[in-house]
């Protein structure tokens, strides 16, 4: 049985692949397009799909998608009325789009020549479901937590075999998603883009403004909230916030203002109270199941900051973070409950691999060397490759580093990755110079596996990271060994690397085995405000553009010519 999920028309639209059951094809859309998040229908995602498994889109047995435009709709014109006529200028700048596409969407896909049936999968079912069918529990507590869905902003739920039941919510417009996209946009950064550069400016602050925040967010013992709408826009505006807001908070900063210590604060502040309701809520969660394993959804959940304490604030000893937790993996989720609700005797196949987009051939690859005019050399086997590639980074070379399948979701896995020695203590700021980006990032770590426990205060049951969604504290006697990737606050986002992972796996061994250092830095491979690259081409076009110090592409390994960045 074949069933494509779609998400599209908010943010990080996707398109995800379903062959009885398994995710054999994902991937966002933006990696084709080239446009950062990009919210358009994912048309160059679904032919990707569809060419990985050699099929037309009439042979799809289902099509997923991974919401409810109608009922969303509803939600946007109650809202207008509800707050009219200040509501009026952005409701009639969004109309044209909900008239045009948003509601069209099986339209759109019948267009495309699939005539089967079409299924609208709840927002919050689809993140439930991408939450806990990839994982390697059969009974969980699920909880999804973003911005907003159709009226739904959370959810708790359970998940046992191949159904899930929901326990309770909180609806539109109370969110801890847009409570913390507000301070995103009032520090001067991008909704649903840069919050992870909130979440990196904490750990240079102090919470001073906990009590503040406090006055436009009241608090409950079981996690639930309100917001005080006094102080947002949200609701009736193109700003997130209003005077009263300002009011309490200061000016907002401006997005080419110098960052200062009162920002900092403010990012530390909100931070802070954002976990204190996520362990709340997740506390009550396992007061009412009764589980021990929790599985976690939604565009908050890529709080990779909040996520690492989970073990420690709450009593949930298993935890499963989806990599593609937010609308992109909301794809995968439609399509998973679909299928298991359209089977009678579904399969559940765990997911700990996301390595499931694109792949070029060594052949495919040649080619666009051959284009470039760049000299290379090719290794005959893999073991030559590996070798090379770990001197250069311990002679501290910064390495572009391209194998594989394309990764799906927001990390880069080891498959479309920039990696460098994470010993040096000035990688972190060589690195950011590398991606154009600001100094206060800070960069994950991949290590071995059987490792992890040597350099990170990482628990048993927590041993396996592999998507890259907790931070831990690094050991106080690794650190100098970790000063490129351990953070102001002595944390690091790891991902755990298996033997499963070939290439990637045997690098970091071979590194580990020269220097002492089972561990790489690792961060995307992308420059500031592009999307992860996607195909050789655009590999070889960032070596030529930054700093890099050299390509490894398939087989290959791509010098810069002299007199190049």
């Amino acid at each position: 049985m074949r069933v494509l999920g779609i998400s599209a028309f908010y943010h990080d639209s996707a398109a995800a692949l379903l062959e009885n059951g398994r995710i054999v094809f994902a991937a966002e859309e933006e990696r084709f397009s080239r446009i950062k998040h990009d919210n358009s229908f994912p048309l160059q995602a679904v032919q990707a799909c569809l060419d990985h498994a050699g099929i037309k889109i009439s042979e799809l047995d289902a099509v997923a998608y991974y919401e409810k435009p109608l009922l969303k709709f509803e939600r946007v014109l109650d809202n207008f009325v509800q707050t009219y006529p200040g509501s009026l200028r952005p409701f009639l700048k969004s109309i044209p789009e909900w008239l045009g596409d948003k509601i069209k969407v099986e339209q759109t896909i019948r267009k495309l020549g699939f005539a089967g049936q079409v299924y609208f999968i709840p927002h919050h079912v689809s993140h439930a479901a991408a939450a806990f069918y990839p994982s390697p529990f059969k009974k969980a507590a699920i909880l999804t937590i973003d911005g907003v869905g159709e009226y739904q902003t959370t959810g708790l739920w359970t998940g046992d075999g191949n159904s899930i039941t929901p326990i309770k919510e909180i609806v539109f417009p109370h969110s801890l998603g847009l409570l913390y996209s507000t301070f995103t946009a009032f520090l001067g950064f991008r909704v649903n883009d840069d919050e992870y550069k909130v979440m990196g400016m904490a750990a240079y602050g102090q919470p001073k403004h906990v009590d503040k925040i406090k006055r436009v967010v009241q608090i409950k013992d079981d996690g639930s909230f309100n917001l005080d709408l006094d102080y947002f826009a949200f609701r009736q505006g193109f700003q997130m916030w209003n005077r009263n807001f300002e009011k309490l908070f200061g000016n907002q900063r401006h997005s080419n203002e110098r960052i200062t210590a009162r920002h900092y604060d403010i990012a530390a502040s909100i931070q802070a109270v954002t976990e204190e309701i996520y362990f709340k809520m997740l506390r009550h969660l396992h007061l009412v199941t009764k589980l021990n394993a929790v599985c976690v959804g939604g565009g908050v959940a890529l709080n990779a900051l909040a996520n690492g304490k989970i073990y420690r604030e709450t009593p949930f000893k298993k935890v499963y973070i989806f990599g593609p937790t937010g609308d992109s993996g909301a794809a995968s989720g439609a399509a998973l409950f679909t299928y298991h609700n359209l089977l009678k005797k579904p399969k559940r196949h765990s997911v700990e691999d996301l390595r499931l987009g694109t792949y070029f051939s060594d052949l495919m690859i040649k080619g666009s060397l051959l284009k470039s005019g760049l000299e290379y050399r090719k290794f005959s086997t893999d073991r030559q490759l590996i070798s090379e590639v770990a001197g250069l980074l311990a002679k501290n070379k910064i390495v572009g580093w391209f194998q594989g399948r394309m990764e799906y979701g927001p990390r880069a896995l080891g498959s479309r990755s920039i990696l460098a020695n994470p010993k040096s203590p000035r990688m972190k700021d060589r690195v950011n110079e590398v991606k154009f980006r600001e100094e206060f990032r800070p960069f994950a770590g991949s290590v071995l596996e059987e490792k992890v426990q040597d350099y990170f205060k990482v628990p048993d049951s927590g041993r396996r990271s592999p998507f890259m969604t907790f931070c831990f504290q690094v050991k106080p006697g690794k650190k100098s060994y970790l000063a490129a990737v351990t953070h102001r606050d002595g944390t690091c986002r790891i991902q755990t690397v298996s033997k499963k992972d070939g290439l990637y796996y045997q690098l970091i061994r071979e590194f580990g085995n020269r220097t002492g250092v089972y561990c790489l830095l690792n961060t995307s491979f992308n420059l500031k405000g592009d999307p992860i690259v996607e195909s050789p081409n655009q590999a070889i076009r960032d070596l030529l553009k930054t700093r890099l110090d050299y390509l490894v592409i398939g087989n290959f390994l791509v010098t810069k010519p002299n007199g190049k960045k």
